[in-house]
């Protein structure tokens, strides 16, 4: 268990790039199993290396997704909090169904998108903003957003704040930032996924509550 992050909108041609290196990896594998050889075989390693290669090269691909497993979360939020770049902030209560003419069971069931009916489409816009919410001036991200299943949305406005927040307090302390990278071999490529977010709508977050 950990938590997965998507950007609120793909990189023009990354999604049709994904699905042919999927493609490519389905091939590599089917080839792999339709030789029915022991997996000491040299021909079965030699088909199990271009399974290995294209699976690299499927993921190399998806610049939309990035995850950290619980302790990394865990570990993510102390640091980011550490540097300045979290904030505690309140969302707008859940939008109750009845508001907006219907109920629990109707949204769950109803169709997606605009095949919906105009209630549960007003509904599912305003719980939308609710999970977008950030403050007019953001001064870093909410913490509540890095946890929980409902998909809170990241805005670019917080993520800018943040690095903001990040790049003034990072000079005060290099030698604890160094110490950072050595221990948490992923801290530089979260960076990289907030600035490539920050350009791309902003990130959903799933995963466990933040306890």
């Amino acid at each position: 268990m950990g938590y997965d992050m998507y950007l609120v909108r793909s990189p023009e041609g990354e999604d049709a790039a994904y699905e042919a290196a999927g493609r490519a990896f389905d091939a590599a594998v089917e080839h792999r199993d339709r030789l029915g050889l022991p997996y000491d075989h040299p021909e079965h390693q030699a088909a199990q290396a271009e399974v290995t290669k294209a699976y690299d090269a499927m993921e190399a691909v998806r610049t939309t997704h990035f995850y950290l497993t619980t302790w990394a979360m865990s570990e993510c939020r102390a640091i980011m909090d550490h540097f300045g770049m979290l904030v505690a902030a309140q969302p707008p209560d859940r939008p109750a169904p009845e508001r907006y003419g219907t109920t629990s069971g109707r949204t769950a069931l109803a169709p997606a998108a605009e095949a919906a009916p105009m209630q549960v489409q007003r509904h599912d816009k305003a719980l939308e903003e609710r999970l977008s919410w950030a403050p007019p001036q953001p001064e870093g991200i909410a913490a509540h957003k890095l946890g929980g299943d409902e998909g809170w949305t990241v805005t670019p406005g917080e993520i800018h704040a943040a690095l903001s927040a990040y790049e003034t307090s990072r000079a005060t302390d290099p030698a604890l930032l160094s110490d950072v990278i050595d221990d948490a071999d992923w801290w530089p490529g979260w960076i990289d996924y907030l600035k490539h977010a920050a350009s791309h709508g902003g990130f959903r977050t799933y995963g466990p509550p933040v306890t």
